[in-house]
C-alpha cells in the first residue's frame, strides 16, 4: 500500500464538492492530483480549493479520459451523473486506476455485468460508495423491520 494515494475527481458537482471538503482534503494519505467536470467554473472552483488546502494545483480537464493516461493516478472518484458511471468505472479499470463511484449508475443487469467483467479481465477494483444506507436512522429502521416492529412488510419503497 503507498503512503500517499493519487486520486482524481471526476464530476464535480454539489456531492463531489462536498467529499472534496469533508473528505479528501482532510486526509494526509489522499492527494487530489486532478479535477475533471464537463463545467469549467465547477473545474476552475476545485481546482481553486485543492490547491488553496493543499498548496498543490491540480490537472484539470474537461475530459476525464486525459485523467486515465495520467501515470500518476492511482485511483478515481465518480461523482458525474448516474448515465456516465459504469463507462467511467470501466475505462479507469482498463487503465489499472482504482475506481469508486459516489453510487451504483448501472440501469441494466447487463450494465452491472459489464461491471463484472472488467473486474475479472482487469482484476482491478471498483467500489460503489453508496453510504446512506448505512446511517442511523436507515440501521434503526432495518432493525426495527426485522423484529417486527411493523408488522408484515408488504411493500416498502425510498428515495
Amino acid at each position: 500500500m503507498k503512503e500517499t494515494i493519487k486520486l482524481g475527481i471526476i464530476g464535480l458537482g454539489g456531492r463531489s464538492m462536498g467529499l472534496l471538503d469533508l473528505v479528501f482534503l482532510n486526509r494526509n494519505d489522499v492527494e487530489v492530483a486532478a479535477v475533471c467536470d464537463l463545467y469549467a467554473d465547477r473545474r476552475e472552483a476545485a481546482a481553486n480549493r485543492v490547491e488553496q488546502m493543499s498548496g498543490k494545483r491540480p490537472f484539470a480537464t474537461q475530459r476525464y479520459e486525459e485523467i486515465m493516461t495520467m501515470a500518476g493516478i492511482d485511483a478515481v472518484f465518480i461523482g458525474t451523473s448516474w448515465a456516465a458511471h459504469i463507462d467511467i468505472a470501466i475505462a479507469a479499470m482498463e487503465a489499472g486506476k482504482y475506481a469508486a463511484c459516489e453510487v451504483g449508475g448501472a440501469y441494466s443487469l447487463r450494465s452491472c455485468w459489464r461491471l463484472v467483467e472488467a473486474y475479472e479481465r482487469t482484476n482491478v477494483p471498483c467500489m460503489m460508495m453508496e453510504n446512506c444506507c448505512y446511517g442511523r436512522d436507515e440501521m434503526m429502521a432495518l432493525n426495527m423491520a426485522k423484529l417486527g416492529v411493523f408488522g408484515e412488510i408488504v411493500h416498502c419503497s425510498g428515495g
